[in-house]
C-alpha cells in the first residue's frame, strides 16, 4: 500500500504579523501541533524570512515565512492543509514533495544552508587558493631573476 510509506515533503507557511508579534514560540509549536496531528515526523520547523508581501493577503500586507521539512504519507498533505486553512494565524500553504532533494541538500537545507552558497564558497575558496599558489610562483619568480 503506497499510503503507508512516508515522503520528504518542504513546506512553507504564510503566517500572520499580528501572531508572530505577540507569540514566535507560540505560533511555530502551533504549526508544530498541525504536523504532530497528522502524523508527520518533523525534521525543521524554523521562522525563515519577513517580507513585504506582493499583494494583501487577508488585509495583511507584510507576512512572516515558516519553513519546514517533513516526512508524512500522502494522504495527510490534505488533512495538514484542511488544518492550515482553519486557522487564523497561517494566511496561506504551499507544500512540495522532496523527491528532488538528496541527503546533501537535506542536511544543508536543515542547516539553513542552501547548495548553491556552499558550491559557491568551494568556487571561492579554490579561487583563493589559485591566487595565492600564483602569488608565491610570482614572488619565486622575482626573487630568482633578483639573483
Amino acid at each position: 500500500m503506497a499510503d503507508s510509506t512516508p515522503v520528504l515533503y518542504e513546506a512553507l507557511f504564510l503566517m500572520s504579523q499580528t501572531a508572530l508579534a505577540s507569540d514566535t514560540e507560540g505560533t511555530i509549536g502551533h504549526v508544530k501541533e498541525m504536523l504532530d496531528r497528522a502524523e508527520a515526523e518533523t525534521l525543521d520547523l524554523r521562522q525563515w524570512d519577513e517580507r513585504k508581501l506582493a499583494y494583501p493577503v487577508e488585509g495583511q500586507k507584510r507576512g512572516t515565512f515558516l519553513i519546514s521539512y517533513f516526512r508524512a504519507r500522502p494522504t495527510q498533505i490534505a488533512n495538514i492543509e484542511r488544518d492550515c486553512n482553519l486557522s487564523e494565524q497561517v494566511l496561506r500553504v504551499m507544500f512540495v514533495r522532496g523527491d528532488h532533494m538528496g541527503e546533501i541538500e537535506l542536511n544543508l537545507a536543515l542547516e539553513g544552508k542552501s547548495f548553491a552558497e556552499e558550491e559557491n564558497k568551494k568556487e571561492e575558496a579554490k579561487r583563493e587558493a589559485e591566487a595565492a599558489e600564483k602569488a608565491e610562483k610570482q614572488e619565486a619568480a622575482a626573487a630568482a631573476a633578483t639573483e
